[in-house]
This record gives C-alpha cells, structure tokens and sequence, in this order.
C-alpha cells in the first residue's frame, strides 16, 4: 500500500509539473532606418496561425542592424552604425536593457556571432575590412577586443573587391574554429579558437580557403554535425557546401546556383539558414528577390528542393523559427515581412501572407 501511495505521489508530480506545449515564439528584428528611428522590436509568432504582433520596441540603439542572441538567451549582442558592438540583458518579458559597449574596432560592423559556450562574440566589419572577437564575462558584459585583425588584398571585381570586406564570423559547433568570409578577397578566414582565454590564433592547418574568383563569399553556416559548412556567395549567385575535417580545415563538397537558369538580371545573394532539423538549407537572393532550399545529403552536397518569390521583395535576411513550421521573411523595400509554412519533411516552402509594417529589417532573431 504505502509503495503504490509513493507511486501515485510521483505520477501526479511529474503530472504537476510537467511544462504547457508553448504555442508562441518570441523573435526580434534588427533595423537600419536611413531615415527615423531604427529600433529593435520584439515581436510574438503565433505557431498555430502564423500570426505576427508586435510586443515591444527599444530604441536606444543606432542602427542596430544584426543581433544574435547569446546561448543561455540572457543577452543580446547588437553591431550598430556608430561602429560600436553592444551587449544587452534580455529580461523575462524579453525586454532590453545595455549592459554595455565595445568598439567595433573597425568601420561598419555588418555581422555579429557568439561562441557555442557563451564566452565569446565575434563581429566582422565590411567597410573596414576587418574582425574582431570580444571575451563575454559571466555578467553578460563585452570585455574589450582580445584579437583583431585587418586584412588584406582584393579581388578580380575592382568595383566590389577594391579591398577586403569582411562580411560574417562563425563558430562551429563545437566551438574550437571560427571562419570568416571576406567579400573582397574571396577568402575564407579559418581561426583556432580558445575560449578560456579569448586568444585566436591563425589555423595552421589552413589560415585561408580561396572561392572562385570574383564570387564574393558573404554568409555561412555550420551544420550542427560539425562535420559541414555551407557558404552563400554575394556577387555570384552559387552556395558551396564544405566539409569540415578534425584539424578544421575546409575541402569542397559541392557548389549549385541559387537563380533560375533563365534569370539574367542584376542580383546580390544575401542570407543563408538552417532548418532546425538540419536536414535542409535555405538562402536568399535579392534581385531574384526569392529564397531557395536545399536538401543536405548525407555526404554535406545539396539538392533543389524548391524556389519562393511570392510577396518577397529585397530579402536581406529572414529566419525560421524553433519548431521549423514557419519561416520569415525580412523585405527591405517594401518594409515588412512576408512568412512562408515549412514542410519539414520535404523542406517546401508555401506562402502565408505579408505582415507587418517595419521599417528597413535586417535581421530576424528568434529566442530558444
């Protein structure tokens, strides 16, 4: 009797205190107004409808134009247009608050990205043609530059690739690289990392990746295996899947177009994402003004799963959400989003509606 009372007394705790099915996702949207405020607004994505509302907006910062949130979601790091990169507490009603500010040692930050542990956020500067990485210490704060470093050379488009335009700075997986996609030299940077002591160290085992001339790479993505990386090229319209071997090194998989054959118009390739699954691979293109998936093989190489114009127009960025069921789209011109229904089995991508009147987004960042 007493050990069936004792079972009960579990069952009915674990009952208890099991969490609701969360039917919300928060997510915030990086601006960069030419004109007005530029803000960064919080926002609520309804997983049963699709439905966007706007929840909270904060506007201490300049032009914060790409944010990422750190992985335990307590801070949010923001590169803005005077050139600073910024930390910021999120609150329990998401809500912002500076915490503080760091150079961005280097001249307009257009990307921002933090280590697997916490420990570190990286930024690359286009204009400056340059990096920098910042130790985050356990409060949230940024501790000042612990590397930078400014490249150097260019490429064979003189008006694009005049000089190095460095363009993002991601992690992988685990931690221990960090890759650097410079637009003006066709490079790809590839660093040792060590996030105990915030020191970076050229790879020795390839200090740089050289893409097709003139491809200009921009965006990447680690696949959470650790064992790809996918690169989104600006100037030509091609995505390249690397495999990542145990030194950090990159060997090529496979490169596929992102445009239609018959698409012969001025185009700018612009965001890449993962589905949550890892399974597919999405990027966007504007001129195309379209985004277009890939299934990931089981060898890192990728397949057309389809293409998406719909209600697109100038997509700098957008982003899916935690479950994988929606997807958003950020359309610069027409200052607004448009938000798409995932298949997460076949990675299709099906029009919802257009929503949401923002002016100038440029990043969509969706909290875990």
């Amino acid at each position: 009797m007493k050990k069936l009372l004792m079972l009960a007394v579990v069952l009915f705790s674990s009952l208890a205190f099991k969490p609701m099915k969360n039917d919300t996702a928060l997510f915030y949207i990086g601006t960069m107004a030419k004109d007005g405020p530029s803000p960064i607004i919080l926002c609520e994505l309804d997983l049963k409808t699709g439905k966007i509302t706007t929840r909270n907006t904060f506007t201490e910062l300049k032009g914060p134009g790409y944010i990422k949130l750190s992985p335990d979601q307590k801070t949010l790091f923001a590169v803005t247009q005077d050139n600073m990169i910024n930390a910021l507490s999120v609150g329990v009603d998401g809500q912002l608050k500076v915490l503080n500010s760091q150079s961005s040692e280097g001249q307009n930050p257009c990307h921002v990205s933090v280590l697997p542990s916490g420990q570190m956020a990286f930024l690359a500067n286009y204009t400056g043609g340059s990096m920098a990485a910042y130790p985050v210490k356990k409060d949230g704060t940024l501790a000042a530059a612990s590397y930078t470093e400014q490249y150097t050379g260019s490429g064979p488009d003189k008006s694009r690739q005049e000089k190095p335009h460095a363009h993002c700075a991601i992690p992988s997986p685990n931690g221990k690289y960090l890759y650097v996609a410079d637009l003006g030299t066709d490079r790809i940077m590839n660093y040792v990392v060590d996030g105990g002591s915030g020191k970076l160290t050229p790879n020795p085992a390839q200090k740089y990746f050289e893409s097709k001339p003139g491809a200009g790479p921009r965006h990447i993505v680690a696949h959470p295996s650790g064992k790809y990386l996918i690169v989104l090229h600006e100037m030509e319209p091609i995505v390249t899947s690397f495999a990542i071997d145990d030194k950090g090194a990159l060997k090529e998989i496979k490169t596929v177009n992102s445009l239609p054959a018959d698409f012969k118009e001025a185009n700018k390739g612009a965001a890449i994402r993962l589905h949550p699954n890892g399974q597919f691979v999405y990027v966007s293109n504007r001129g195309y003004n379209g985004i277009t998936g890939y299934r990931i093989t089981d060898r890192g190489g990728l397949e057309e799963v389809g293409k998406v114009t719909q209600s697109i127009d100038t997509p700098r960025d957008f982003n899916i959400d935690p479950t994988g069921k929606y997807m958003l789209v950020a359309n610069m011109n027409t200052n607004d989003l448009a938000v798409y229904s995932l298949d997460d089995k076949t990675g299709k991508m099906t029009f919802r509606e257009k929503t949401l009147s923002v002016n100038t987004p440029t990043c969509i960042e969706f909290m875990k």
